[in-house]
């Protein structure tokens, strides 16, 4: 293949510098750089895998905090570790809304280490599974109808030739725009500014087999030395986006770190083949320092709207609670997009998580940082994870925290999903609610712990907060044990995926990693969603939990937008809480009310408008 080459100079056109200090070069365009047509080359039914070198490479971790968290653990263990016979803890609630695996299937090991796995589905079902350094096509059922290289997407001579370096293709992503009914991809390649660029690919169809619009964009946008890493992508109805961090030439991702960066991509363009329009995001700091591994949020349940959010943490910290919430507000098209933040407090700390345990636990797997790995915007607000230590535990676990009011003052609430047993690991969350006033998610990751080959699992949440049991999807066979990569020091995942079938309400696909033959394996399942809720009409009122100890949630469902009156009375009739000026429209509004401002009893939550009861609930707090 031709070397493919990016000067400064390409980036010489208008720079606009907000009031936050982001600078953003809009409307700069990529040529269309080929139209890759698959059936123009063979099955890749063998390929070689040398999954002992690690992708990308300069590899590097914040060892010396790695070393110090993981010592840390091991000692905290001696007195601490319970063995568990079962799978997981007590479920929470019990397991009638536990999604359900209908059909699983293996999707094979990458091409490196590690796999780095990403899923879409089209609305004809098609399935799209990409990792190093493959793509493979199924149809809904798992029946496999072809395997090709991701380098194809750019390899001129259009035919197999020897799968590359594997310092050359790595982090595959894929979407599906179920409106325009087509696939996008995205991929990395090279780890030196020479040979740096990012890949993307539209699909002319929603046949992923049919020919694919392909284009090159630069991987050193803002200076020479520099490469392009760890791409996060998110889409709403007009724009594609996608993140990365830039690295210096030779260094690791720690130390190499120069400034994470946006890109903004008309869809509309790469459907058609045109010349691709553009905008471009950077100089992204606070305090003077650049934000890292900026992570697009998703819009659901759709892909809709004009704008996108993204969420950025303090990965490489001990602890931290800083939250950085960014907004772009109209689409590339418009002109007019412009780059916001918001600096937020998490009301509990994240911090650098540990080493995962395997069965031998002298073959550790890492984590990476804490960094956000995949987020959701449903209406108002956001949910995101993070990888994080469990302090109570120092465990590997997984933050799952929302930011309510996100278009005006954003306040967080703080959650983690944890197990006695388990280590856990890079989760994906997709919306799982028919419509933006439903919050409901479904999230996978992965899992190892002494007691358990690494795996992979998923979890539900409803719209009150409540969670299922884990369901494990797969659970492995073997340990994760690269010859080439030391013993505490195997390489787990960097991301995993899963993505709602939009035209069936309830039916989600996912791909994650389990331990196979002493390396990682993808495996894809298709769930489905067991929560009698989703298809039952909503109650006036409901309430949750009961009794209440701390905070308890309140779901109206409001016929008619009026201004009500809200209070609470005790059993002697009289009112403890009120708040006269409550304005709800019409839908679905999940409220929370602190329970620990009240006395342990019963009471009576009314619902008053227009000076008539409109609801009576029955409350216990203990």
């Amino acid at each position: 293949m031709k070397n493919f080459f990016f000067g400064f100079c390409l980036f010489l056109t208008s720079t606009v510098a907000t009031g936050q200090g982001f600078e953003i070069i809009r409307n700069h365009k990529t040529p269309l750089f080929q139209v890759f047509d698959p059936s123009n080359v063979e099955d890749a039914w063998l390929s070689k895998v040398q999954a002992d070198h690690e992708m990308p490479l300069p590899s590097g971790m914040k060892e010396s905090l790695r070393r110090a968290v993981d010592a840390e653990r091991s000692r905290f263990n001696q007195r601490n570790m319970h063995r568990r016979g079962n799978y997981t803890g007590n479920p929470t609630p019990p397991a009638s809304i536990a999604p359900t695996d209908n059909k699983g299937w293996d999707g094979t090991a990458g091409s490196g280490t590690p796999n780095d796995n990403h899923i879409a589905v089209s609305n004809g079902g098609a399935v799209i599974s990409v990792l190093n350094t493959i793509i493979r096509v199924y149809d809904e059922q798992g029946a496999f109808k072809k395997q090709w290289g991701l380098i194809q997407f750019v390899n001129v001579q259009k035919k197999i030739d020897a799968f590359p370096a594997l310092d050359r293709v790595y982090d595959p992503r894929v979407l599906y725009d179920p409106v325009a009914d087509r696939f996008i991809i995205l991929f990395m390649h090279g780890v030196v500014d020479t040979k740096s660029f990012i890949v993307v690919a539209f699909s002319q169809s929603g046949d992923p087999l049919q020919p694919w619009n392909v284009y090159k964009i630069p991987g050193k946008p803002t200076q020479d030395l520099i490469w392009s890493d760890y791409p996060i992508v998110s889409q709403n109805s007009h724009d594609m986006f996608f993140t990365v961090n830039l690295i210096g030439n030779g260094a690791s991702w720690e130390e190499g770190f120069t400034e994470a960066i946006i890109w903004q991509l008309n869809k509309a363009d790469g459907f058609k083949g045109d010349s691709l329009r553009k905008d471009f995001y950077s100089n992204i700091k606070h305090e003077g320092k650049s934000l890292r591994s900026i992570c697009a949020i998703q819009n659901g349940p759709m892909p809709e709207g004009n704008d996108n959010y993204f969420i950025s943490v303090k990965p490489i910290d001990k602890v931290n609670d800083s939250v950085f919430l960014l907004h772009i507000n109209n689409t590339q098209q418009s002109g007019q997009a412009e780059l916001s933040m918001k600096v937020l407090v998490s009301p509990m700390k994240y911090g650098f998580p540990p080493s995962a345990l395997q069965p031998d636990t002298s073959y550790k797997l890492r984590t990476n940082d804490a960094r956000v790995l995949s987020a959701v915007r449903i209406g108002n607000q956001i949910q995101y994870l993070q990888n994080t230590m469990n302090f109570k535990t120092m465990q590997a676990h997984l933050t799952h925290n929302t930011i309510f009011h996100i278009d005006d003052k954003p306040v967080i609430e703080a959650g983690m999903i944890t197990d006695d047993s388990l280590d856990m690991g890079y989760p994906a969350i997709a919306a799982a609610g028919k419509n933006t006033d439903d919050p409901s998610t479904v999230i996978t990751f992965v899992y190892s712990s002494p007691w358990h080959y690494p795996g992979t699992a998923v979890i539900y949440r409803n719209r009150l907060g409540e969670y299922s049991q884990k369901v494990k999807l797969v659970q492995g066979g073997t340990l994760i044990n690269y010859s080439g990569l030391p013993k505490g020091e195997q390489r787990w995942g960097d991301y995993e995926g899963i993505q709602a079938k939009y035209n069936e309400p309830g039916v989600f696909y996912t791909v994650g990693s389990y331990g196979k033959n002493n390396s990682m394996n993808a495996w894809i399942s298709r769930i489905t969603l067991s929560d009698p809720l989703l298809n039952a009409p909503v109650s006036d009122v409901r309430i949750f939990p009961v009794p209440a100890n701390e905070s308890l949630f309140i779901e109206v469902k409001v016929g008619k937008p009026a201004v009500y009156k809200a209070q609470m009375v005790n059993m002697l009739g009289q009112t403890v809480k009120s708040q006269l000026n409550l304005p709800l429209s019409e839908g679905i509004h999940k409220l929370k009310i602190d329970a620990g401002q009240l006395a342990a009893g019963t009471y009576f939550l009314q619902l008053t408008a227009d000076n008539v009861v409109v609801r009576s609930q029955k409350i216990i707090i203990q």
